[in-house]
């Protein structure tokens, strides 16, 4: 079975090693692009993988 494309909470938790308000608020934090389906937020693996990382996500310009 290939990994998940997209990251639930509970997989950050597992990938931080933090409790789950941890891994909401990290999901909140705006530091990274997050999805919102329903309840669910949602992340995708790579982008998740670069913040923890340490890379610089690129801000679109609105212009």
């Amino acid at each position: 079975m290939s990994e998940k494309v997209m990251l639930e909470v509970k997989d950050v938790m597992e990938l931080m090693g933090c409790c789950q308000p941890k891994a909401y608020e990290v999901m909140r934090s705006g530091q990274f692009h997050v999805v919102r389906v329903g309840r669910k937020y949602l992340v995708h693996r790579e982008v998740f993988e670069g913040w923890l990382k340490g890379d610089k996500q690129k801000k679109k310009s609105r212009w």
